[in-house]
């Protein structure tokens, strides 16, 4: 519905039959209502199935690897930070970490800045926020629209901000096509870091993501960074429908013939043919406590 409503918002006024009026006040309040609703869904524990195919795929990535999500819950950093071998803080090479890292290099007290150079390398890239970031809206504090990030990946919670005093907002951008990127201007580090590793890979995995055609401006971003460079090697897809996701993803990049393809279907319920287990634990797992 509020993907509708922001439709409409540039739709011609003939169109629209005078409808949207009612509904035009009301945005604000949707939207702060989506994002309560979307804390207390997503704010309940995950527990991690060890034994879980999408949990040994995503645990067997390499350190060098870069994640780019879309998603508000916070799955991604926890089973990330809880590989063996995982260093963290400074330095270390967690993808959390990392991702926390770069949101302080963009933006801390009273310093904001741009130029992400190569600190997104192997780095969690959220573009949309998380249920675990937290910002302060208050225009007369130094750290104003500063994004942190938890540092033990805890859902959002009432806090106030230590510079100001003031309440924490909570930072997630909503699933809209003009999305609401200018109300949290220091999600654009994420944007940009985005860029930069796209621009770099030569490997793609699509995983859990079909890249929807209402994803107008994520598209842009995936075109205009495959054609700067033309780097891009291989396109693999894990889906239900893989063919389907790499179709649309030709069709929005158009990166060229020499890409190579693999479709990597699976099925609702089973555990798809191409996946190997593990030969090794791959995770160790701590409590948020143990993590701190």
């Amino acid at each position: 519905m509020l993907l509708a409503l922001e439709q409409a918002r540039t739709a011609n006024a003939s169109v629209l039959s005078g409808w949207f009026e009612q509904w035009e006040g009301k945005l604000d309040k949707l939207r702060e209502q989506l994002g309560s609703y979307t804390l207390f869904r997503l704010s309940d524990g995950i527990q991690m199935d060890e034994a879980n195919w999408a949990v040994n795929v995503l645990g067997a990535t390499g350190f060098d690897t870069t994640y780019i999500s879309l998603n508000y819950d916070n799955i991604a950093e926890s089973l990330l930070s809880s590989r063996l071998g995982t260093t963290h803080c400074s330095g270390g090479n967690c993808p959390h970490c990392r991702m926390r890292s770069l949101l302080q290099y963009a933006c801390s007290c009273g310093i904001t800045n741009e130029d992400v150079g190569d600190r997104w390398f192997g780095s969690l890239i959220k573009l949309h926020g998380s249920i675990a970031w937290r910002r302060c809206v208050a225009q007369d504090c130094c750290a104003s629209e500063c994004i942190d990030a938890n540092c033990r990946c805890k859902p959002f919670e009432d806090e106030r901000c230590p510079h100001c005093g003031k309440m924490f907002a909570p930072a997630m951008v909503y699933p809209t096509m003009s999305k609401n990127l200018g109300e949290i201007p220091q999600i654009g580090i994420m944007w940009q870091a985005a860029r930069a590793a796209i621009e770099a890979a030569e490997s793609i995995l699509l995983f859990g993501f079909s890249l929807p055609t209402s994803d107008e401006l994520l598209a842009q971003l995936v075109r205009s960074s495959c054609e700067k460079t033309r780097r891009l090697k291989r396109v693999a897809a894990i889906d239900l429908n893989p063919e389907r996701v790499l179709g649309r993803f030709r069709e929005a990049v158009s990166p060229g013939d020499e890409v190579e393809y693999v479709p990597l279907n699976v099925e609702p319920g089973a555990v798809p043919r191409w996946y190997n287990p593990p030969e090794r634990q791959l995770f160790k797992w701590q409590s948020p406590e143990a993590a701190a």
